[in-house]
């Protein structure tokens, strides 16, 4: 008995069609994907500024706090800019903009940028640690939430999220001892935590980063030991935060280097 035509063209079109479905839902699939890391990517950069400004912020107002008063007009051109870069994330997407993390971490500046002019410097550190630690969290929600950390394996996984880290412990230290040479002397509980911070930042240093950025956290180090966590500190305030910047700024460079390795890889 022969097969009618018509039923030989149904038998082979289904399959053809399942085919042709298949194929358009792994393109948009894969359209998606590539749509999620990008703007993974876009919040990635975006936050590591604002986490940038915070951090400065942070050293800046608990050098005011102790003294260095001439340091009020940089800090408010960054409560602008720090505005600013938070307009900036909400207006990427509606996965911050719907983010309570995110909701939080802003009323939280909203009442922390003002804060220093009340003057305890203990307050306004602790609470800058606050807030940075939450934006830190969040940088790994996005990570994870847009597949930023499936290309290229858990080690450099780690290794990008680790430098924030590195950084933030320098970042602690900045604003300490830039306190601690606007005030001009140094308590026994401040060079507890300078020497805690100091030997956090002497075992994070990696042989493999460029000799300038070794020789010049490692003179960052020298400094804090000779200079800062003395009897009488002996290094400028602006001058210190300045070197301190410098080195965070050596690890924030390895930072976008792997950043941008990772798209790369996605590339």
């Amino acid at each position: 008995m022969e097969t009618p035509v018509s039923l030989m063209i149904i038998l082979l079109a289904f399959p053809v069609g399942f085919l042709i479905f298949l194929m358009v839902s792994l393109r948009r699939k894969k359209r998606q994907a590539t749509l999620l890391f990008s703007r993974g990517i876009e919040y990635i950069k975006l936050l590591r500024s604002l986490l940038t400004y915070v951090q400065q912020h942070r050293g800046l107002t608990t050098g005011f706090i102790n003294g260095n008063h001439a340091a009020k007009p940089d800090i408010e051109g960054l409560n602008v800019r720090i505005k600013r870069m938070m307009e900036d994330v909400e207006t990427t997407g509606d996965w911050m903009a719907e983010n309570v993390k995110w909701s939080s971490l802003v009323d939280h500046w909203t009442r922390l940028g003002m804060g220093y002019l009340q003057g305890d410097a203990d307050k306004n550190f602790k609470q800058h640690n606050i807030l940075i630690a939450n934006l830190l969290y969040l940088i790994d929600d996005v990570a994870d939430a847009h597949h930023l950390s499936k290309l290229t394996g858990d080690a450099m996984d780690t290794d990008w999220r680790y430098l924030l880290s590195i950084a933030e412990y320098i970042g602690q230290a900045r604003a300490l001892g830039t306190g601690v040479a606007a005030k001009g002397e140094c308590s026994s509980v401040l060079r507890i935590q300078l020497n805690h911070l100091r030997n956090k930042i002497a075992s994070s240093v990696d042989a493999s980063w460029p000799e300038k950025s070794r020789v010049e956290i490692h003179y960052l180090l020298r400094c804090i030991e000779s200079q800062l966590i003395v009897d009488k500190p002996s290094i400028d305030a602006s001058e210190y935060f300045r070197l301190a910047t410098r080195c965070i700024e050596h690890v924030l460079e390895q930072f976008d280097r792997q950043i941008d390795r990772l798209q790369y890889y996605r590339n």
